[in-house]
């Protein structure tokens, strides 16, 4: 009775925790509601101040988590389970590959992997002195496009999963963000610990869905109004949320071995298809020749590209537009995303843990940005479409449609990616919307879902939220807040790489690498 009475409690709302978050989430979104102008200019100036004068310390952090994963990787802290000695994983790796690659792009991917290669072939980074729409502006723009999306992310992710899924699974915390940071602090400072560091990740990640969103959203829309020949607005947008909402909501109330599995298998077969699809009905040979051109180049220059600067060169804009940012997103997502990836982690040692989070979504992207972003590039340089002035024209959210409006049965591919768009956005909200819920909570163990009443209801905050950011035009504001909020995420993410050699030199010292005392840390 009393270890039901004890269950119930961890699963209350945290008080703490929740109303910080939400108060400072709606003040924020409300500030950009209305004084929208006022506010963006206050954020650009901020952000400016911010990239100037710590760019280098985001982008230098990058690269040492990178190079910090792959040392955990291949160090004796590898060799720890998961769940102890005797664990057994909870999913097979085909249901693992689908949760870490669709629970983590979303719609990112999807919105870019055409677009910024544009980007970078006609912009590229003044330092490189390359010509603007040259061959070699094309191989670096797919190469460019494939670093930030696929390495570094997924290192961010990753070591962050790896720091939660230690003291969870084998130190027996409840699964939380703030766990993950417990050895850095002394005991008596949790109970602070714990909702301050929630009550930004509340925050912090509230906004980063709600924009996400609410490109997905605008994206639809583009399709829709490609397909059937409208100008998409507010109604069409409320549509989309319409549809979105109950699919990413309803999965998440099925929990992460039900509806979270079946949705990202599904994404990841649609993924497959809609790729093996252009590949074959685009220009296949420069499709597969860029692919490999770029990939010799990302490797061969991961480092140098990897912190691109624009010192002595102030006026180049590109690494502040580009680079930085990135690192400030990733920062942000990277503890949530960490949390997700670490619930289902169970029964695997950390050493393949690290591997398959990384290599094989690395490996998907470069073909999914080589396909993708090679036909963008192909369209480009061989000037049968000039997508450099689409974009300039319809916006970004159009550039896909401009694409397979060159391909036969346009109309099918254009209302097949738009499903594809739907499902991949419900996948990825799900899995962050579960997070929303465990850390609302004052204290989910690893094997318990969050309550279902919480799920619902950050499901449908989220998607109100993006939905008014669209009608409103106050994105730009709130992505200034993300910017800023990456700042203190950044400072968690370091803390959790510093926790896991803690913890893994603790738990080494285990003979079944389990701690069934954990209060006698």
């Amino acid at each position: 009775m009393q270890e039901a009475t004890i269950n119930d409690d961890r699963r209350k709302l945290n008080h703490f925790t929740f109303w910080p978050g939400f108060i400072l989430l709606v003040s924020g979104i409300t500030l950009g509601l209305v004084y929208h102008e006022g506010l963006a200019a206050i954020l650009c100036t901020t952000m400016d101040w911010i990239h100037f004068n710590f760019g280098w310390l985001e982008v230098s952090l990058g690269i040492i988590i990178v190079m910090f994963t792959a040392g955990v990787a291949f160090s004796p802290i590898g060799d720890i389970r998961l769940g102890g000695r005797d664990a057994k994983p909870e999913f097979t790796f085909w249901q693992w590959f689908a949760l870490s690659l669709c629970g983590c792009i979303g719609i990112g991917i999807l919105f870019w992997a055409m677009g910024e290669p544009i980007y970078h072939m006609m912009q590229p980074p003044l330092s490189l002195h390359i010509e603007p729409g040259s061959k070699d502006a094309g191989v670096f723009a797919v190469a460019q496009t494939t670093l930030h999306w696929t390495i570094a992310q997924y290192c961010f992710y990753t070591i962050c999963a790896v720091a939660i899924a230690l003291v969870s699974f084998n130190r027996k915390y409840p699964m939380s963000v703030a766990a993950g940071l417990y050895s850095l602090f002394p005991k008596s400072w949790r109970p602070v610990v714990a909702p301050t560091v929630h009550a930004i990740c509340l925050f912090s990640l509230c906004c980063a869905i709600a924009t996400s969103m609410g490109a997905g959203l605008m994206q639809i829309g583009s399709g829709t109004g490609q397909i059937f020949g409208y100008t998409p607005g507010p109604g069409t947008w409320a549509a989309a949320a319409a549809i979105i909402i109950p699919i990413y909501v309803i999965s998440s109330y099925s929990g992460l071995k039900k509806g979270m599995r079946l949705l990202s298998t599904g994404t990841t077969r649609a993924f497959l298809f809609f790729m093996g699809l252009v590949l074959l009905a685009g220009p296949t040979l420069f499709i597969l020749g860029i692919g490999v051109e770029s990939f010799g180049y990302f490797v061969n220059n991961f480092f140098r590209n990897s912190t691109l600067l624009n010192t002595m060169q102030v006026s180049d804009k590109w690494p502040m537009q580009w680079l930085v940012p990135y690192m400030e997103i990733f920062f942000i997502f990277a503890p949530l995303l960490g949390h997700f990836l670490a619930r289902i982690g169970k029964g695997r040692t950390v050493r393949q843990f690290i591997l398959v989070n990384i290599i094989p979504p690395t490996i998907f992207c470069h073909f999914w940005i080589a396909t993708f972003g090679g036909t963008a590039v192909y369209f480009q340089w061989s000037g049968l479409v000039d997508v450099w002035a689409g974009i300039h024209n319809h916006g970004m959210e159009s550039m896909v449609y401009i694409l397979l409006s060159q391909f036969p049965f346009s109309k099918i591919l254009m209302g097949i990616f738009v499903v594809t768009i739907v499902f991949s956005f419900a996948t990825m909200t799900d899995s962050l919307v579960a997070t929303l819920a465990i850390i609302s909570t004052k204290g989910v163990q690893a094997s318990e879902e969050p309550p279902k009443k919480l799920k619902i209801l950050w499901g449908i905050v989220t998607g109100l939220i993006a939905y008014v950011l669209c009608i409103s035009g106050g994105i730009a504001p709130v992505r200034g807040l993300i910017s800023l909020a990456g700042f203190p995420m950044m400072i968690f993410t370091f803390g959790m790489c510093i926790s896991i050699v803690k913890e893994g030199m603790y738990l080494l010292k285990k003979p079944d690498w389990l701690d069934n005392d954990p209060e006698n840390s």
